[in-house]
């Protein structure tokens, strides 16, 4: 999934739910920030005598698996892309990263590439996020929530392939197809020769969902290909996505009571048949959003209010003016500390109890 549903969607759901509007767009903010946040350096202010002040360690929740640079080799490139250290380290951020933010293992009975595979509203991903739900008195839970939100949605565009090098995440290429009701405009921007170079090169290494590009993302779109496994997989992403959010409204429900807030709120039911038009809009993910601002705007959501544009860099900007004024209480309270402390938090979480509880061992 993309911005549009990941900031756009997902705060409107929450604010549907009954979560306060800043709340709401803090918990859509750190959805978001998921897709963002993809660096682990150290942030710190020194003195000119080499004292340091308080450091913050950012945890990285997302990276791209390829980056086709003209400096740099391609194969040096996905290595370096999937490795937090030299070229010799065995460390796999995949396994750290995409495992636990991205591509949630379903768990099972099958063999171990079927058991870490991304699966549909899986057991593991309810568990997942009704666990952090009940997070609800730390300090971070509102970016816990935008994070597990982020993780738990994927799940509807992400299933059926894996977070780490797999064989089963490749496809037939030759298998993939469009509806035919898809716009020769659209065919044309998810196919053009560049996308077909890259998508050729993912699929043969076995990434993520790389051998089919962009296309589970894209929440209009019907398409079907053959499925590694062997069986043809025919997708219907409105489908998908509408009961991606209709699950996201039930949990931010249980949150909102949890909470206690007296926030109006509003039944999915109620705006199922708005958020299924949104969903059905062909465009890119910048004029998708665009549909969830209109239809707050113009009150199609019942009451929820128009947020504001999302910023990638507003969070980090905070915390970095916190760290140059020495103000310890300051960093602590800011979005981004909250962020990468609930990001921590959840990795551990997830890759420590959560899976191995499911007789699933990744990191």
């Amino acid at each position: 999934m993309q911005i549009d549903m990941h900031y756009y969607g997902t705060y409107a759901m929450a604010a549907a739910a009954g979560i306060p509007r800043d709340d709401a767009e803090i918990v859509a903010h750190a959805s978001q920030y998921v897709d963002d946040q993809d660096h682990e350096e150290l942030r710190s202010v020194r003195t000119v005598n080499g004292d340091t002040c308080e450091a913050v360690i950012g945890i990285a929740t997302a990276h791209s698996p390829y980056d086709i640079s003209a400096d740099v080799g391609l194969m040096k490139s996905v290595i370096n892309k999937l490795t937090r250290h030299p070229m010799n380290s065995t460390a796999d951020d995949s396994r750290l990263v995409w495992v636990p933010f991205h591509f949630l293992p379903g768990g099972g009975n099958g063999k171990y590439l079927e058991r870490i595979m991304c699966k549909r509203d899986s057991q593991i991903a309810q568990e997942m996020i009704d666990h952090h739900i009940k997070q609800k008195d730390e300090k971070f839970n509102l970016q816990l929530l935008g994070i597990a939100a982020h993780v738990y949605a994927d799940t509807f565009s992400h299933f059926g392939f894996s977070g780490t090098t797999s064989s089963l995440n490749q496809v037939e290429k030759d298998t993939i197809s469009l509806d035919g009701h898809t716009s020769s405009k659209m065919q044309e921007m998810l196919w053009n020769v560049s996308e077909r170079i890259k998508t050729g090169f993912a699929n043969n290494s076995g990434l993520g969902h790389g051998g089919v590009d962009t296309l589970p993302d894209m929440p209009f779109l019907k398409w079907e290909f053959e499925h590694a496994l062997g069986y043809v997989d025919k997708r219907d992403n409105t489908v998908n996505f509408l009961e991606a959010c209709r699950r996201l409204h039930d949990h931010f429900t249980c949150f909102a009571n949890e909470k206690g807030y007296s926030t109006p709120r509003i039944s999915f039911d109620e705006i199922a048949s708005t958020v299924e038009n949104i969903l059905c809009y062909e465009g890119d993910n910048y004029e998708r959003s665009d549909q969830w601002k209109v239809a707050m705007k113009n009150g199609h959501l019942g009451p929820v209010e128009l947020c504001k544009d999302y910023n990638s860099r507003s969070w980090t900007e905070e915390l970095i003016g916190a760290m140059e004024n020495r103000n310890a209480t300051s960093i602590t309270s800011s979005s981004a500390y909250l962020f990468h402390t609930a990001a921590e938090y959840h990795r551990h979480y997830v890759l420590k109890r959560l899976l191995p509880a499911h007789q699933v061992i990744v990191a």
